[in-house]
């Protein structure tokens, strides 16, 4: 039996896209094996969202190698998508693959053997020319509790440090009915929980003819008798309105837990990276939501270190944020993307700075999380118990609506079922759980 590993770098739709790789070649009657294992091709799934995802990329390349010297080693995704010739000068790569080309790879192996040819190892189509959302829906997600669907690639927006819409193309959206399907099946193979994916959510259906809103698919979603709860990846802060916002708070089955970028808490270098807010209209939304659903959960993004940030702006980052209602924040340092505005920017931040920067916002991001869990004490949750134990206590694990992850004490007859517990303790690391 031949074999195939994968690796995967950056966001969920990359982690879900590994996945429809992964199935195809089962179905051709391969094995997945872990990366570090001996196969016969290995692929890294690219992420090209800062440098470090790039070196991150040569290094699987070289662990690949190292491995299996005689393997095929296949690089695929964002990375080629923006820098194809760089990637495949790259020691040891054997093929390289756009965004559009990589769902394609095991038809092209196995049914082309395009190994096997010399007509070139490059395969990376002008993303830009896609028009049409390509609906290839994993159906299952390792054994876990949840299952995350892909409903909107690409994106319209041009933030000024983005590489993104480059590597993903202009927005594209699946239609309402086969997203539908989709989450019936998943229903119906025994996942609790659905998260809907999109590289910009938001503007899921602006594509579609006729047009159609993300507001529209989520009252359809609603009415899936077979699904338990569902949620929501990333936001943007303008894609908002009341009609949203008091759909989200009356749902039954929408989790209380939203993703909704800020990217700098300074006026200023939110416009310099051509975002299309201000930090007054972030801190309005995230209050309303606060007030309007009782222990929603709320993340942000934030980039510290963008070309001209002064001290004093990424001080008012700090400030805003630590009075900002959020339960955690994921901080990253900026990195030069060639070929996007901020690249060319003068005043570039020193790097020492930003990781001292960074330093500091991750301490804030430890300390509002402890913060928001600890307000959580006392109160009663639904968890879905994964189909694995946690690790180091050996306890069961399950995560909240409102994206705590709580352990418990219970029997194994409990994984895969929606139970119910209080939040009995709360420390630096963990949250625990009691049974009701």
């Amino acid at each position: 039996m031949k074999k195939i590993a994968i690796h995967t770098l950056g966001c969920r739709a990359n982690q879900l896209e590994s996945s429809i790789i992964s199935d195809k070649f089962v179905e051709y009657g391969w094995q997945v094996v872990n990366f570090s294992e001996k196969a016969d091709i290995y692929v890294i799934n690219t992420c090209t969202v800062t440098a470090n995802s790039d070196n991150s990329s040569r290094y699987y390349v070289r662990k690949a190698k190292a491995a299996n010297p005689a393997a095929k080693i296949v690089v695929a995704g964002c990375y080629p998508q923006v820098s194809a010739k760089e990637t495949a000068e790259i020691n040891g790569v054997d093929l390289v693959l756009g965004n559009a080309e990589k769902l394609e790879l095991a038809d092209l192996i196995v049914k082309q053997d395009i190994l096997s040819q010399n007509n070139g190892k490059i395969y990376v189509s002008d993303v830009m020319k896609e028009e049409k959302f390509r609906d290839k829906t994993v159906l299952s997600a390792s054994g876990r509790v949840r299952a995350t669907i892909k409903i909107q690639d690409g994106c319209n927006y041009r933030c000024s440090y983005c590489i993104i819409p480059y590597a993903r193309g202009k927005s594209r959206s699946n239609e309402l009915s086969g997203i539908i399907n989709h989450i019936k099946g998943i229903a119906e193979n025994g996942f609790s929980e659905v998260v809907l994916s999109g590289i910009h959510l938001g503007q899921w259906g602006l594509d579609l003819k006729p047009q159609n809103r993300l507001l529209n698919l989520l009252k359809e979603i609603e009415t899936i008798p077979e699904l338990k709860r569902y949620r929501l990846s990333s936001m943007d802060p303008g894609e908002f309105n009341d009609d949203l916002i008091n759909f989200l708070a009356n749902s039954k089955k929408l989790c209380r837990h939203l993703h909704i970028s800020l990217q700098s808490g300074n006026n200023e270098i939110l416009k310099a990276m051509k975002r299309r807010y201000t930090v007054q209209d972030y801190s309005k939304l995230i209050n309303m939501l606060v007030e309007k659903i009782p222990f929603i959960n709320i993340g942000s993004d934030i980039i510290v270190g963008f070309p001209g940030e002064s001290e004093e702006q990424f001080r008012d980052t700090y400030k805003n944020l630590k009075i900002l209602p959020i339960g955690y924040i994921h901080v990253f340092t900026y990195s030069k993307r060639k070929g996007t505005p901020a690249a060319q920017m003068p005043k570039q931040v020193d790097t020492g700075v930003k990781k001292q920067r960074n330093k500091i916002l991750s301490g804030l991001a430890m300390s509002k999380n402890f913060e928001f869990r600890q307000k959580m004490a006392n109160k009663e949750f639904f968890i879905i118990a994964e189909n694995f134990r946690d690790k180091k206590t050996g306890l069961l694990k399950g995560m909240t609506d409102n994206f705590i992850s709580v352990i418990t004490e219970g029997p194994d007859e409990l994984k895969n079922q929606m139970v119910r517990v209080k939040i009995s303790k709360v420390d630096h690391k963990n949250t625990y759980g009691t049974l009701l």
